[in-house]
């Protein structure tokens, strides 16, 4: 299951990066085809048993994720501000995919693998038991 979540940041990254690609925002591919390769690494290092160097290597991945997703954040919010600062006609409609702007797809990629990537590297480990339910005294251990 922790790699699965792993794969799954790979995968949403890696949408990302097609639709970047699709949407011709060159500058940023090369961005989430690094996130796309963190989130493989991840899937191997929490691979069971998440031990050792390795369990030290997932934490690495999804401490720089979340880096990236801040450091992200901030120029957004940047872009945002100076957005509404600008006057001027206003902008062309966005190309759409499956009915969503690549925007869209550039914080899901990056947003929800650090979801599932923070997921896999410290989630707890009753997360990820088979057959154990999380319901009552047990699910608090």
């Amino acid at each position: 299951m922790r790699s699965g979540l792993g794969l799954l940041a790979s995968a949403l990254a890696g949408l990302a990066g097609v639709i970047a690609s699709m949407d011709g925002d060159a500058s940023i591919v090369p961005f989430f085809i690094g996130l796309t390769f963190a989130g493989g690494v991840e899937a191997w290092a929490v691979h069971p048993p998440p031990m050792g160097w390795r369990q030290l290597v997932a934490g690495v991945v999804a401490v720089l994720w979340l880096i990236a997703g801040i450091w992200i954040g901030g120029l957004l919010l940047m872009v945002a501000t100076h957005v509404m600062e600008a006057s001027g006609p206003p902008p062309a409609p966005e190309a759409t995919y499956l009915g969503l702007t690549a925007t869209v797809y550039h914080v899901l990629g990056l947003y929800g693998g650090l979801l599932a990537v923070m997921a896999s590297a410290w989630g707890p480990g009753r997360w990820f038991r088979a057959g154990e339910r999380l319901t009552g005294p047990a699910a608090n251990r």
